[in-house]
This record gives C-alpha cells, structure tokens and sequence, in this order.
C-alpha cells in the first residue's frame, strides 16, 4: 500500500512539474511570436480593424495604389464590394466619426460608391 501511494505521489508531482515547465517554456521562455502574418489569415474581426489601418496609412501617405493593394490582401471574394460594405455598416452603427471620415475617403478614392458615405466625403475635417 505504501508502495502504491508512493508511486501515485511521484507521478503527480512529476505531472504537476511537467506542466508547471510547460506553462514557463510556452509563455515566458520561447512565446509563439506573430510577425509578418499574412493579412489573408485574419478572422473578421482583425480583418476590419486592419481596413481601419489602410484608411489611417492612406490618410496619412495619400498613396492609392498602396492603398488599394492593401485592400486585395484581405482575400475576400470582392475586396472593393467587402470595403464597401464594411464602410456603409460602420456609418450605419455610428461608430467613431474620425474612423468614419478615414474610411470614406478611401472608398471614395477608390471609386466606391454609397449614398450613406457621400456626406463623409467633404475636404473638410468636420
């Protein structure tokens, strides 16, 4: 019996040290680091919060043709109609009016077109 206690005690302080140096080699040691992640991979969420940075680049650099190969990175079926639509849903949802502005202004450089973005297309920064 003691034998058997005994085993189960190692294996359980074996299991626990296992598990303890795993946490420590996957998080603090080598962590899983992401760099150059093709734009292709992320889940929608990322996906819009990466047209929001092409909008803030493109107002800041006023580069279109960079813009607008950003914009075919995010590999969607129709990445211009997937703009677009990203654009008209964040004016409808009324979310932050200077990422409203930036958003327009590069679909309408990019010849996109919506009555819901053409108040946001003005010169002025409100």
């Amino acid at each position: 019996m003691r034998g058997l206690i005994r085993t189960v005690g190692f294996i359980g302080v074996g299991l626990l040290l296992g598990i303890g140096l795993g946490l420590y080699l996957g998080w603090v040691a080598w962590p899983t680091e992401f760099t150059n992640a093709d734009p292709s991979l992320l889940a929608e969420p990322y996906r819009q919060d990466y047209a929001l940075m092409i909008a803030t680049a493109y107002e800041r650099d006023r580069d279109l043709a960079a813009a607008r190969w950003r914009v075919t990175t995010l590999d969607v079926a129709d990445p211009q109609a997937w703009l677009l639509r990203f654009t008209v849903d964040t004016i409808l949802a009324g979310q932050d009016e200077a990422a409203m502005r930036r958003l327009a202004r590069l679909s309408g450089d990019l010849g996109l077109r919506s009555p819901a973005i053409t108040p946001y297309l003005s010169t002025e920064d409100g």
